[in-house]
């Protein structure tokens, strides 16, 4: 038998570096040390395209395998063992593991003490060994039959193999685990966030309360939300220290333009390169983007990752998750405050339309909004009751389109019949206005207004404190515009003369808390009133906090 230093390998020598060989050298060497020891036979690893050597189980193996086995190689599919002459014994298989089946493990072994083997002779002269190099590596070799080797040869192999099957189970358990401790922290976060989802939420909360979980999540030195806003300058929530001013975050994400926003951005290891010398304490960093579609409406950053070599997949996904519920809190926002939009246009329209039917009543309902207003601040209401009541107050006389115009501008006393016709527009106004689920709020003032403390006043007869708060607000609001104003069949009344009549009526027509609200808050009405400009409107704008009423979110989500 030719020696495995024939001029068949000696030619393989000197081809390509095998494919076999990109399986990571100290994975091979393992294997094949492992082998080896259960064996109790040097091994080297052969690459099955080649023959070539490649690792030895112990330095200064001799390597010494049949030439017929190397030419098959590729055709072995399980070890075997061949006997040689004078009692040699050689095996060779596919090394468990390997890529591909593409590389081979092979040794030697004894059948029995005594002499040399010719094929360990010519190999030894083939590596340049001595005779007492040769006859101390015989002596280390096993002795054994070939039934006991090709038994152990299986043995090990098999061990081998169900060793690398628990290590990969073992390997799979460790990626589920760190699934279910991902899907765990995701579930935990967005379960935290839930109750700040809702439509009246505005966004730096909810922003707020995403940077607050982040932090035990995904550590990190710094966390960052940037929000856009329209028409202002981007809202900055910060947690940590940022290792670079407010505009350099800016400027950080402007160097990805071309990255796919889809998925988060991920940067370790940052010591080096341009992008390190912009940012000397940016270490490592995580981005997100908050967008809807095509449209971005912010950034979610964290900076300078605090555990492992940086951050990971699953920092990303959870980054990703806030990301995520933000941009479609913000679109909801969006699309909720269009359809109020949509709504409270239509609510203008109804009162510039009943507005119109009558020159003389121009402006009434405005009036009786703002009035009733600073009648509620002066009871210490919240600004969601005050918006409740204004609109409330805008819209108390709607039903009165209802009516016939002809009643509505009689300058003369109307008749008991005509008198039961006008009472009926707060019942009017209720049937109009119910079917506007978002309108719901502004009802009991509507229905209620002209109920009289006393239980004397219409539709329902309610009296005291059943009769609704907003009610009894705009009851006072009402009769003040009606009683100060010009109307066809009178001129206005006089200040004076309409205090007095609060004061008679105070406790019969009207609360007592209410009235009492009036003097006190009678100035700033009366300043009000001068102010107040039909063709300019003061629906836009509350001129005692300068906040914006044309947009009563609180009324609509009642």
């Amino acid at each position: 038998m030719p020696s495995v230093w024939s001029e068949e390998l000696t030619a393989a020598e000197r081809r390509a570096t095998p494919p076999g060989a990109d399986w990571p050298p100290t994975q091979r060497s393992d294997v094949l040390g492992r082998l080896s020891e259960w064996i109790g036979s040097p091994l080297v690893c052969l690459d099955g395209p080649t023959g070539r050597c490649l690792t030895e189980s112990h330095p200064g193996t001799l390597l010494c395998v049949p030439a017929v086995c190397l030419r098959r190689l590729s055709d072995i599919h399980e070890a075997e063992v061949l006997e040689l002459s004078d009692g040699l014994l050689a095996f060779v298989g596919p090394l468990p593991g390997s890529p591909e089946r593409q590389l081979w493990f092979a040794g030697v072994a004894l059948s029995a003490r005594g002499g040399r083997p010719g094929e360990l002779v010519l190999a030894a002269i083939e590596a340049g060994w001595s005779t007492e190099r040769l006859d101390d590596w015989i002596s280390r070799l096993p002795v054994m039959s070939i039934c006991v080797l090709a038994r152990l040869v299986r043995l090990a192999v098999g061990y081998e193999e169900h060793s690398a099957r628990i290590e990969s189970k073992t390997q799979e358990l460790e990626v589920l685990g760190r699934q279910n401790d991902a899907a765990w922290r995701q579930i935990s976060l967005l379960h935290a966030l839930t109750p700040h989802l809702q439509v009246s939420e505005c966004p730096e909360h909810l922003a707020a309360a995403c940077i607050e979980k982040l932090g035990p999540l995904v550590p990190a030195e710094c966390h960052v939300i940037c929000l856009e806003q329209q028409g202002c300058e981007p809202l900055l929530l910060i947690d940590g220290q940022l290792p670079f001013d407010d505009a350099g975050l800016l400027r950080l994400i402007s160097r990805y333009e071309s990255h796919d926003w889809s998925t988060p951005l991920i940067r370790n290891a940052m010591s080096d390169g341009t992008l390190a010398a912009a940012f000397p304490g940016l270490r490592s960093f995580l981005a997100a983007s908050i967008r809807s579609g095509d449209v971005c409406r912010g950034w979610i950053v964290s900076c300078n990752a605090l555990a492992g070599p940086g951050f990971g997949p699953i920092d990303a996904t959870l980054l990703g998750s806030i990301a995520t519920v933000l941009a479609t809190h913000l679109n909801n926002i969006q699309l909720y405050c269009e359809n109020d939009d949509l709504l409270l246009g239509f609510v203008k329209s109804l009162v510039s339309t009943l507005d119109a039917r009558d020159p003389y009543t121009r402006g009434h309902s405005e009036r009786v909004a703002l009035v009733a207003r600073q009648l509620g601040r002066g009871l210490g209401l919240a600004d969601e009751e005050l918006d409740l009541i204004y609109v409330s107050g805008l819209l108390h006389d709607i039903g009165k389109l209802g009516i016939d115009d002809q009643l509505l501008r009689k300058s003369a006393p109307l008749t008991r019949e005509e008198f039961r016709a006008v009472q009926q527009h707060p019942v009017l106004g209720c049937q109009i206005l119910g079917p506007l689920r978002k309108l719901k709020g502004v009802l009991p003032g509507v229905r209620s207004h002209h109920e009289f403390w006393n239980g004397a006043g219409y539709p329902d007869g309610l009296q005291g404190e059943q009769i609704p708060l907003v009610a009894r607000i705009i009851a006072v609001a009402d009769a003040f515009d009606a009683i100060t104003s010009d109307r066809p069949y009178r001129a206005g009344m006089s200040l004076e003369s309409l205090e007095q009549i609060f004061r008679e009526g105070d406790g019969r027509q009207w609360d007592p808390r209410v009235i009492a609200a009036y003097f006190v808050q009678a100035s700033a009405i009366q300043q009000l009133c001068r102010s107040y400009s039909p063709d300019a409107g003061n629906l836009l704008r509350d001129p005692i906090t300068a906040r914006d009423v044309s947009l009563p979110r609180s009324v609509l989500r009642q």
